[in-house]
């Protein structure tokens, strides 16, 4: 199993938090790869922490590279290039 995280940080998180949390959210029907998916807003508010954060699971890194480049996946790695300025990953094998 592949485990797959992202934080976001967001040029305007009131204004593009929920949207891209929606559109995240709205990949598993559309990605047979993805296994396991959960996306949110940060309720923190600290100072370091990001403004959104995905995990996700998939079967292998032939699957997560299926995700990538998946067109519904594409259209949402198309809007947070207008909206997130900032992003950080972490994949790993269980």
């Amino acid at each position: 199993m592949l485990r797959h995280v992202i934080l976001f940080r967001l040029a305007d998180p009131d204004a593009h938090g929920d949207e891209l949390v929606s559109r995240l959210m709205a990949l598993p029907d559309q990605i047979p790869e993805i296994r396991e998916y959960e996306a949110g807003r940060d309720v923190s508010g600290a100072p370091n922490s990001f403004d959104v954060g995905l995990w996700s699971s998939f079967d292998d890194t032939e699957a997560l590279e299926r995700y990538r480049v998946h067109p519904a996946h594409q259209e949402v790695v198309a809007y947070l290039e207008e909206v997130s300025p900032e992003r950080i990953v972490v994949d790993w094998l269980t």
